[in-house]
C-alpha cells in the first residue's frame, strides 16, 4: 500500500537537451542517458524533472538556433547542449546565461562562453588509443595514412595530435583530407591508394567514421589493410562484421547525457557544483574481445 501512495513533490524542474542532429545516432544514446538520470534523480529527491528533447531534425530544416528560443518560451530552468560553433547559437546561450539559466555543455564548448559545467570528450586520448590499436597490427616500420576533414574541427585537431604523438613522424605516410561525408571520404581514400604506387600505406586511421556510414566500398579486401576508426555511428558494425576494422575508439555517449543531467539537477536542486567545471570523459577501445557487449549497448540505446 505504501508504494501506491502519492509521493509529495518537493520541486519541479524543466530541462531541455539539445544535440546537433536527430539523424546522428549518438544523440539517441545521449537522450537516453539524460532521461535515465532524470528518472533516478526524481525518485531520489522526490522532485519532478521534465526533460524536453530539442535536438533539431536537419532534414526538416530545423536547427539549434531556431529551437533554442522555444526552450525559453517553455520556461526551462536550464538546458544541456552540444553547441555548434555558430554565432546564431552562441547568442541565445549567452542570453540564457544572463537570464540566470543554468547551462551544461557536452561534447564540445564555445570559446568565450563559460557554462556552469562542460562534459567533454578526451579527444587527444582517443587519438592516442587509435594509434596504439594500429601499432598492434602494423608491420615493423610500416607506415599509415590518416583520414581527417578538409576543415578540421578543434576535436579532430586534438585527435590528430594524439595520433602523431603516439606514432611519431616516421610511421605516418600522409594525412588525407576529405569532405566530411561518406562519398567524399571514399573518393579521398581511393585517390590516396591510387597515388600510393609503391604500397607505402600499410594501414589507415580514420579520425571520424565517414567512410563507414554506407555499405562497404573500401578499395581493398577485408583483412588486407588494418583499419582503426574513431566512431560516431553504429553503422561501423557492418565493417567489423565483414573484417575491415581492427578496432573502434568510442566515446561514452550515454554517459554524456547521464552526467550532464546529474550535474545540472544537483546545481538546480542542491546548489551543488562540480569541483571542476570541465568534466573530461574517457574513450575506450572496442575490438573482437568486447564487440558483442558494445553491440548490445547500442541495441539498448535504440530501444
Amino acid at each position: 500500500m505504501a508504494s501506491g501512495q502519492n509521493r509529495e513533490i518537493l520541486s519541479e524542474y524543466k530541462i531541455g537537451i539539445v544535440g546537433r542532429d536527430q539523424a546522428n545516432s549518438i544523440y539517441q544514446a545521449v537522450h537516453l542517458g539524460a532521461m535515465d538520470a532524470a528518472r533516478e534523480l526524481s525518485q531520489r529527491y522526490s522532485i519532478d524533472v521534465e526533460l524536453i528533447i530539442a535536438t533539431p531534425d536537419a532534414s526538416q530544416g530545423s536547427s539549434q538556433a531556431s529551437l533554442l528560443p522555444e526552450l525559453f518560451t517553455d520556461d526551462t530552468d536550464g538546458f544541456i547542449i552540444s553547441p555548434l560553433a555558430d554565432e546564431a547559437v552562441a547568442y541565445p546561450i549567452e542570453f540564457a546565461l544572463k537570464l540566470g539559466k543554468e547551462v551544461v555543455f557536452f561534447e564540445s564548448q564555445l570559446e568565450g562562453i563559460e557554462p556552469m559545467a562542460a562534459v567533454l570528450a578526451n579527444e587527444e586520448e582517443a587519438g592516442r588509443m587509435a594509434a596504439k590499436a594500429m601499432l598492434e597490427k602494423l608491420p615493423t616500420r610500416a607506415r599509415v595514412a590518416i583520414l581527417t576533414s578538409a576543415a578540421p574541427s578543434p576535436q579532430l585537431e586534438q585527435r590528430l595530435a594524439g595520433v602523431r604523438a603516439t606514432l611519431g613522424f616516421r610511421r605516418i605516410e600522409k594525412v588525407v583530407a576529405t569532405e566530411p561525408n561518406y562519398h567524399g571520404a571514399i573518393r579521398a581514400i581511393q585517390r590516396a591508394q591510387e597515388e600510393d604506387r609503391n604500397d607505402h600505406i600499410r594501414g589507415w586511421i580514420f579520425l571520424e567514421d565517414w567512410p563507414l556510414l554506407g555499405m562497404p566500398a573500401l578499395p581493398w579486401e577485408p583483412g588486407r589493410i588494418p583499419v582503426v576508426a574513431i566512431q560516431s555511428s553504429p553503422s561501423a558494425f557492418i565493417y567489423t562484421d565483414r573484417g575491415y576494422l581492427e578496432a573502434l575508439i568510442v566515446h561514452p555517449y550515454y554517459e554524456w547525457g547521464y552526467t550532464s543531467m546529474n550535474t545540472l539537477v544537483e546545481k538546480l536542486h542542491n546548489n551543488t557544483t562540480p569541483e571542476e567545471a570541465t568534466i573530461l570523459t574517457q574513450p575506450r577501445v572496442v575490438d573482437w574481445r568486447n564487440l558483442e557487449a558494445y553491440r548490445r549497448e547500442w541495441q539498448t540505446w535504440f530501444k
